[in-house]
């Protein structure tokens, strides 16, 4: 293909096919218009860049075109495994951090009793209703490190509770 007797305008028009069935190689079924586009334009810089010293057109063209359209598919597969989008009916159906899960308080009591109740407190207050260190220390009239004591023991409390569990229960 000579560049001067060929504007691009044809080689698009003799190439619409060519970029159609790429699409359906490559299963593409939604955002159908977007990657049309892909290879419209990755047809563009085939036919910009193209040597013919090196080769033929259309086989060139149509490799340019996949693999701008494969490359397209990569970074949209990474977009969405990093993004995701909640519906409303998704939102409604995850608690918020006021309501209660069906017997939360009766599995976390099991766990509370070997804590004082300075370190049951930070355990409620923090974990429960997700308050900052310094929200915990202000509304118990203490300092910060008072509070970071009591999670620091109740921490340690809980693991070992845990590790009492694992010893008992060896399965």
């Amino acid at each position: 293909m000579n560049k001067n007797q060929t504007s691009f305008e044809e080689v698009l028009k003799n190439f619409q096919p060519a970029i159609k069935k790429q699409l359906v190689m490559l299963r593409i079924y939604k955002d159908h218009d977007e990657f049309y586009q892909i290879g419209c334009l990755a047809l563009w810089d085939a036919y910009r860049n193209f040597n013919p010293e090196k080769g033929n057109f259309s086989t060139y063209a149509i490799s340019y075109i996949r693999g701008r359209m494969m490359i397209a598919l990569s970074k949209e597969g990474k977009y969405s495994e990093r993004h995701s989008y909640t519906g409303d009916e998704l939102l409604k159906a995850v608690p918020t951090s006021h309501e209660t899960v069906p017997l939360e308080s009766e599995l976390l009591e099991s766990y509370l009793v070997d804590l004082s109740e300075r370190e049951k407190t930070w355990v409620i207050e923090s974990i429960i209703k997700q308050k900052k260190t310094a929200e915990i220390a202000s509304e118990f009239n203490v300092s910060t490190p008072t509070v970071r004591a009591w999670k620091k023991g109740a921490l340690r409390k809980l693991r070992n509770h845990v590790l009492r569990d694992q010893k008992m229960d060896p399965s």
